[in-house]
Order: structure tokens, then C-alpha cells, then sequence
């Protein structure tokens, strides 16, 4: 599944682009931009704008409709639409949150000197962006979203 989140759901977008899913975000992209891409690219689109919904539905690209405010719920309305359930976070398959990329498995000696002593001390695992190169490891808050990724599969 391939994603165009909407400019109102950025935080949405990440956590897709962790649970592995391919989602394009732009946080100021104009409506017609975004059905044009999302059909090109052939992209569910993600939104909270009800006329951007239908007009994207009118010309068959399948959307989603989120209404809800709390991101929990939020997810279950997508999952209900697409079965987001038995997601998991996990280093070796997600995409990096900042642009959407593929990550890798690196050799942490590589990436030494771009990340913190305690941290490269604390962790085995780290991840690359094979776009941006940014670091990504296991951290504090891969705890908490696994926490919100267990309620999304209850």
C-alpha cells in the first residue's frame, strides 16, 4: 500500500513511514497537486478534508476519510479502510519519517562519529537513510510507539 497523506496529518505520515508504509507528505501542497500525484503514482490518499475526498473518490482514487482528533483513533479509521492490524515497528522495515526512504541495516563502527557516545554505547542496531542520511536506532520513543502500535492491533 502507497500513501498521499495530507498536509493536516503529518504526524499520521510518519508513523506510516515507520510501520514500513511508502507515504508521501508535503506539509503545503495544494489539492490539485495532490490528486494529480496520488492518481499518477496511483496512492491512497489520507485526509481530513471532506472535499478533497470526494473529489478524489469522483475520479477513482481511493481515499480515506479521517474524522476522528486522536491519533489512535485516527489509525483505526485508516486501518478499517486498508487493515492496518498486526502492524509492527521495526528497524529492518520501516521507510525514515523524515523523507520517506528506504533505511538500512549499517554497521554501527561506520556511523560512530555522527551519533552520541552513550548512544552508540547503549545500542547494537543502528539504521541509515539511504537518502538523507540521518540515524536511526531503537531508542526511547520506538518504546512508546510500540506501546501505540499494540492498541492499533487490539
Amino acid at each position: 500500500m502507497r500513501f498521499f497523506v495530507d498536509a493536516m496529518l503529518g504526524n499520521i505520515a510518519k508513523k506510516l513511514r515507520l510501520l514500513g508504509y511508502d507515504s508521501i507528505y508535503f506539509s503545503d501542497i495544494d489539492d490539485k497537486h495532490l490528486i494529480s500525484e496520488a492518481k499518477k503514482e496511483n496512492r491512497i490518499i489520507i485526509s481530513k478534508d471532506k472535499e478533497l475526498v470526494k473529489r478524489a473518490q469522483k475520479i477513482g482514487i481511493k481515499s480515506i476519510l479521517v474524522t476522528k482528533n486522536k491519533e489512535i483513533d485516527q489509525f483505526c479509521e485508516i486501518s478499517d479502510h486498508v487493515n492496518l492490524k498486526n502492524s509492527k515497528i521495526d528497524g529492518d522495515n520501516a521507510r525514515c519519517p523524515k523523507c520517506n526512504s528506504l533505511t538500512v541495516l549499517v554497521d554501527r563502527i561506520l556511523i560512530k562519529e555522527k551519533i552520541p557516545h552513550k548512544v552508540y554505547e547503549m545500542n547494537k542496531k543502528f539504521w541509515l537513510c539511504n537518502t538523507c542520511g540521518q540515524v536511526y536506532w531503537e531508542g526511547t520513543h520506538i518504546k512508546d510507539l510500540q506501546k501505540f502500535v499494540r492498541k492499533l492491533n487490539e
